[in-house]
């Protein structure tokens, strides 16, 4: 039998450099602390169990909305699922639920969780759980709670008292985690290192089975379904067209750019067009690699 691991575990490390082309937080060094293949264990562990129930949680709050980056990503995630034969259940607070409804609610049911207080939201969390019963928890840059029990952005602020902590959802069987910066919910597995290293004095202390880093997590969302497609050999992956259509719906529901805080089509100040250029290297990693591993066994 011929053996696949190794243009395999090159095709992750492609994957990886194609969704972290730009290091403005200083987190690439952090890419030391996951391992090489991170996006396609990610991948694997979605694909090795039978179809599920998968939750979703995205929704970063800015100015009383949600920012451009996560609802885009997690799109690309619930539509590759639901593909998969996965049921999708997207999981929201009311801040953030007019924007992640507008491109969520296409692939499965959103599930709003209206409460105050972490002790709330752990109860809600955990009823979520106990009735829906999740295989899987994938939040793609959605705040996570300090050590602290704080929910903050990069520059160490409290967010909006609306913001529900979501963090009780991963007591899920299966974790994953997409973020950027370093206070996003699953950072907890390198909290300590992006605390010591002074890129955030503020991580999340909250860990996932699998963390997927990005130089914006609508890219490492991308990269995970590159990654799924590849193994599954299975047209998954989102083209620009789909970007630009779940950009355009997210815009209309109201989000801003997470950095610049304006209405505007960009994800952190990047255009459409760089997003777009994520969007063909991950297709030319596809191609290059996917004759190799055709018959990998998953």
């Amino acid at each position: 039998m011929r053996h696949y691991q190794e243009p395999l575990q090159k095709a992750a490390a492609d994957i990886a450099e194609a969704v972290f082309p730009f290091d403005y937080r200083g987190m690439r060094i952090a890419m030391r602390r996951v391992p090489a293949d991170a996006y396609v264990r990610a991948a694997r562990a979605l694909l090795k169990q039978d179809p599920g129930v998968a939750v979703l949680v995205t929704g970063f709050p800015v100015r009383g909305t949600a920012e451009t980056d996560g609802p885009p990503g997690a799109a690309a995630i619930g539509r590759a699922l639901q593909t998969l034969g996965w049921t999708v259940v997207t999981v929201v607070d009311p801040i953030t639920c007019p924007v992640v409804a507008a491109v969520l609610g296409q692939f499965g049911e959103i599930e709003q969780l209206d409460v105050s207080g972490k002790a709330a939201a752990k109860s809600a969390t955990a009823g979520l759980l106990k009735r829906i019963r999740p295989d899987v928890a994938i939040a793609i840059e959605r705040p996570g709670l300090t050590n602290d029990g704080r929910l903050t952005n990069l520059r160490g602020e409290d967010l909006d008292h609306r913001t529900v902590p979501l963090d009780g959802l991963f007591d899920a069987p299966l974790s994953i985690a997409i973020g950027d910066g370093g206070n996003e919910l699953g950072m907890g597995t390198i909290a300590g290192f992006l605390r010591d290293r002074g890129i955030t004095q503020t991580p999340c202390v909250t860990s996932a089975t699998h963390l997927l880093l990005a130089s914006v997590s609508n890219w490492g969302a991308y990269g995970l379904v590159s990654a799924l497609e590849i193994l599954a050999k299975q047209a998954l992956a989102p083209n620009q067209a789909d970007d630009h259509r779940w950009m355009m719906e997210i815009h209309e529901a109201g989000a801003v750019d997470g950095i610049t805080g304006r209405s505007e089509m960009t994800v952190d100040t990047f255009s459409e067009d760089r997003t777009g250029r994520v969007i063909t290297q991950l297709t030319t990693v596809r191609k290059s690699y996917a004759q190799d591993i055709g018959n990998y066994s998953v």
